[in-house]
């Protein structure tokens, strides 16, 4: 419970930002490095698509081993992800809290890019490329960002394209990474039964080899949002999507806020428990995949809604009834909001019952100037009027776009 964690940060004389949550009653120790560089970063220097991705792969590679080997020496089980904004690096642990840290420190620091290693990359992301690309849920999920940001790396596949991938090389996947990997771009959390002050010693002497220069923000001009669109593929059902573009020029800790009030709009409107839910079912536009998700990072902030259905135009026109300020007014009363808002409350606290969900969630709030153990105040700030006022702002027609994906 919040009540119970407490989290020891400071920022070292290196650059690195670390914070430590110690639970002592814990068995298993999560470890993780986070970087402010995602797949949508590519305008800064006219990068080619896909090279965070391909960078959190070829992290991996040293000269001799691969990293996830040391990891496995030391009893950890390690990953990475890329997001559109964000690319981390991870360990759990049962043993040896010390050593893999050490481990996640020479992943991120030292880089081991070769003509080689590089060329057989290339294959492999591409195999995962044309993988994606028969996958009609994930070319859905492309299409609709392409209509809510169109000609924007967030409408590109984070792995990139098979021409993109032609123009990464050595040269460039080096100079990105020391632009992008500096301790003053990162954030590094643990949680579990460790100690701050070996932290500290160890991430204080340990060494890097990337720029100490602070990259300016972008602030993204984005085009119109598309009028719609489909095509068909090899499928027996369609899919439909349903895309809310929120531009929204508010600060990094507003912009959070927003993300739960977005939230709390959407699962009042077409939860799993709301009437629009279950008519939806009862008229057979929807099945179990239905699905919203809401966004908020950086630049962009959106909201999609998707799912199979064999009724595309009626999904489409039943959201964009439905979907709106008016509709909110009607069904979103202070008893109902209240009863939404401690959802969120306990599942905040919930997630405190795991190390990786803290972690995961106080990095990325890191890069947002919110502290994670002050999240709660946050949501609880979060007043009846904000939401019908974030619905009222933002939640109309002409900032809305849809695509489908039919049968052939």
């Amino acid at each position: 419970m919040a009540e119970r964690l407490k989290k020891y940060s400071k920022k070292l004389k290196n650059g690195y930002e670390i914070e430590v949550v110690p639970l002592p009653s814990y068995n298993q120790v999560y470890g993780l490095a986070m970087t402010d560089f995602g797949s949508v970063d590519t305008r800064n220097g006219d990068l080619p698509a896909g090279i965070a991705h391909f960078i959190e792969h070829k992290l991996f590679a040293k000269p001799g081993y691969d990293v996830s080997e040391k990891f496995a020496e030391y009893g950890a089980n390690s990953n990475a992800y890329t997001s559109y904004t964000k690319t981390a690096y991870l360990f759990q642990t049962l043993d040896n809290p010390y050593d893999n840290l050490k481990v996640l420190l020479d992943l991120i620091q030292n880089p081991h890019f070769t003509e080689e290693n590089v060329a057989s990359e290339r294959g492999i992301i591409d195999q995962e490329i044309q993988m994606y690309l028969d996958m009609p849920e994930w070319v859905l999920e492309q299409r609709i960002l392409g209509q809510l940001y169109p000609n924007d790396p967030i409408s590109q596949d984070i792995a990139g394209t098979s021409e993109s991938l032609q123009q990464i090389n050595k040269d460039n996947l080096l100079a990105t990474y020391q632009q992008n990997y500096r301790p003053n771009n990162m954030d590094l959390v643990l949680v579990g039964d460790v100690d701050f002050k070996k932290i500290e010693d160890i991430v204080e002497n340990s060494d890097f080899h990337g720029s100490p220069d602070i990259l300016p923000s972008i602030k993204q001009d984005f085009e119109p949002i598309g009028a719609g669109g489909q095509e068909k593929m090899e499928i027996t059902q369609g899919r439909s999507a349903y895309g809310i573009r929120i531009d929204a020029d508010v600060s990094k800790p507003e912009l959070v806020k927003l993300q739960f009030e977005l939230n709390m709009i959407m699962e009042t409107l077409i939860g799993e428990a709301s009437d629009n839910y279950e008519k939806m079912s009862n008229l057979n536009i929807i099945d179990d995949s239905f699905s919203y998700n809401v966004v908020a990072e950086n630049n962009y902030c959106f909201m999609i809604v998707s799912g199979s259905t064999n009724y595309p135009e009626k999904f489409q026109e039943y959201l964009q009834k439905h979907l709106s300020f008016d509709e909110l007014k009607k069904v979103l009363d202070t008893k109902r909001f209240e009863r939404i808002k401690r959802d969120a409350i306990g599942s905040y606290l919930f997630a405190q019952n795991s190390p990786d969900a803290i972690a995961n969630q106080m990095a990325e709030l890191y890069f947002y100037d919110v502290d994670y153990l002050e999240l709660i105040k946050l949501i609880d700030s979060i007043s009846y009027d904000d939401v019908l006022q974030v619905a009222e702002q933002f939640i109309k027609d002409d900032n809305c776009t849809y695509y489908n994906i039919l049968p052939k």
